[in-house]
């Protein structure tokens, strides 16, 4: 009896082993864990929903990052008015055309005639001036509907003849004498009184922007002529308007 229990005992632990090489050369089944806990130090953390976290967070519109808005169009110029100016204005843009004609052909004059290089050089000066402004008047007085003179006034053309007559240093005295210090004077006067009475903004600007110019060419004009008549001579050319006015009142 004990031996057939040795054999069944040995049988069994005979098949126990072979099922267990047998389990032993064959893969074991791999489970998986849930996706979600995966994890890995190299892999960053995953981003919410679908979008890119490189990706920066749509903006409103179609503007694009360090764009700034499309500036609005420019404000087109003012049409040309098709109404008259002021009579004053038109006055003034009318005197101020006589003066600046004048200049520019007096000095003309004082380029071909004259004799003193201080006084060609001022003469140069006044025609480069006075054509710029000459020309800004022109635009202004179209814009406002105003016909411009196209010359210098009838006295001053008879000035402009009578200065034609001399030449060399007595053309240099009369020119200096005839639009020196004291016609810059009437000048600038005459756009002192546009800059704070013209009724048109426009004519008013023009007459703002002119008068600078206007100012140095007096000091221009007030130095040649100390140069050339003396100081003397500039001190007591300018007094009599006042001192004859005097005497006639006087007499």
């Amino acid at each position: 009896m004990l031996f057939p229990r040795l054999r069944t005992t040995a049988a069994v632990i005979a098949g126990a082993s072979l099922g267990l090489a047998a389990w032993a050369q064959g893969s074991p089944p791999s489970v998986a864990p849930p996706t979600s806990a995966i994890t890995s130090p190299d892999t960053p953390p995953a981003t919410r929903g679908s979008s890119n976290a490189d990706t920066p967070p749509a903006k409103n519109g179609n503007s694009t990052p360090g764009t700034a808005p499309a500036a609005s169009p420019s404000q087109a110029a003012p049409k040309p008015s098709d109404s008259k100016p002021a009579h004053a204005d038109a006055a003034f843009m009318d005197d101020a055309a006589h003066a600046g004609h004048y200049e520019v052909e007096a000095a003309q004059l004082a380029l071909k005639k004259g004799q003193s290089d201080a006084v060609k050089g001022f003469a140069k000066r006044m025609v480069d001036d006075h054509t710029a402004a000459s020309q800004q008047l022109a635009s202004l007085a179209a814009a406002k509907n105003h016909k411009l003179p196209d010359g210098p006034s009838l006295v001053q053309k008879g000035k402009l003849k009578l200065l034609g007559t001399h030449d060399g240093a007595k053309f240099d005295k009369s020119y200096i004498d005839a639009l020196g210090p004291k016609a810059h004077k009437e000048t600038i006067e005459l756009f002192e009184k546009a800059s704070s009475k013209a009724h048109d903004p426009d004519v008013k600007a023009f007459a703002d922007k002119t008068l600078p110019t206007l100012r140095e060419h007096l000091k221009l004009a007030e130095e040649l002529d100390r140069s050339m008549n003396g100081a003397d001579k500039h001190a007591t050319r300018d007094a009599p308007l006042h001192n004859d006015m005097k005497d006639n009142r006087k007499k």
